[in-house]
């Protein structure tokens, strides 16, 4: 028997997500950056059960019938892009879990929109650049001693080579993140 108390809690059943195929277009730490991010997330990954991924700043999100990523990056003419770190910081967002954010500058918004040009798309301007360093579900206590509690030995990051990667959106699981695949990848003239 179907009663109004039935109804109420099958209609708050959350419906699957769709997931599209989608080409993720990131920035990478430097070598050292990179060494010490791989390590946070080692940790972290082995303290949770969350998701190994590799470092990287997500700069563009295109459809994955676009351009072949291979021929967009070698179309790409950038060097080296600095950033300043602004601070280690977590959300509730799954893909923004635990991260370190970034103040943008010039030479990013430069390489966003040469990215956006490249492959025929409109790129929005980065409000938020990070770099993740866990992706999982954990009470917003647990983020905030994590958050401080990791300490980063410097205040910058040259980010030196971009990489194109296929993944589906929305990322809400660790298979979603264990499923990307980099397609190609090049450096940035200059290092």
């Amino acid at each position: 028997m179907l009663t109004a108390a039935t109804f109420d809690k099958r209609e708050f059943v959350q419906k699957p997500t769709r997931k599209e195929n989608v080409i993720l277009y990131w920035l990478t730490p430097a070598k050292a950056e990179r060494d010490l991010f791989c390590d946070i997330i080692q940790i972290l990954r082995k303290q949770f059960a969350a998701p190994n991924f590799d470092p990287h700043l997500t700069l563009l999100t295109t459809m994955e019938d676009r351009l072949s990523p291979k021929e967009v990056l070698q179309k790409i003419e950038a060097t080296p892009v600095r950033l300043t770190v602004r601070a280690m910081a977590f959300s509730s967002e799954f893909r923004k879990t635990l991260f370190v954010a970034f103040k943008p500058n010039r030479s990013l918004e430069d390489l966003v929109v040469d990215l956006g040009g490249a492959t025929g798309s409109r790129p929005k301007p980065l409000d938020d650049p990070h770099v993740s360093l866990l992706y999982k579900a954990l009470a917003p206590n647990v983020l905030k001693e994590l958050a401080g509690t990791i300490k980063l030995p410097f205040t910058e990051v040259t980010f030196n080579s971009i990489s194109a990667v296929r993944s589906v959106s929305p990322i809400e699981t660790k298979a979603d993140v264990e499923a990307w695949e980099v397609l190609a990848e090049e450096s940035l003239g200059g290092s």
